[in-house]
């Protein structure tokens, strides 16, 4: 049990004994299930897209709902209330990745390179709904 009504089965596995499912399938079923927003934390996010090689040391999300921590396993998983709606934009789309990113890195950290990288990494019409997004000023 992970939280109020919510269950996990780890699997078997011919490399390890047992494996426990994905982390963010987790919180999305966590969230679909409380009616909140989740999105990956920015500096996850630009890892994503090779902007930092910085690994996070543990999960953290976004979300609409109360900061909370929940385990799974021997993992503790930041959920983190972001009350900035814009941070919340497209929250589960490759655009919602791409604006956390650029929220983590901040204005003074976005170069032209970084936009290519992150235009590279998106279909067209996902980096024009990214142009249309209520950027940070």
């Amino acid at each position: 049990m992970i939280g109020n009504g919510v269950f996990v089965r780890p699997k078997a596995s011919r490399f390890a004994e047992i494996v426990m499912p994905d982390i963010h399938k987790v919180v999305e079923t966590i969230a679909r299930r409380n009616g909140e927003t989740i999105q990956i934390h920015g500096a996850e996010a630009a890892r994503r897209f090779g902007l930092t090689r910085q690994i996070p040391t543990a999960p953290v999300f976004h979300t609409s709902a109360s900061s909370r921590t929940i385990r799974l396993g021997a993992i503790a998983v930041r959920m983190v209330h972001t009350s900035n709606r814009r941070q919340l934009q497209f929250a589960g789309e490759p655009t919602g990745v791409a604006l956390s990113a650029l929220w983590c890195l901040g204005k003074s950290n976005v170069t032209p390179t970084t936009i290519a990288i992150i235009k590279a990494a998106l279909r067209p019409t996902e980096f024009e709904k990214l142009r249309s997004a209520d950027l940070p000023a």
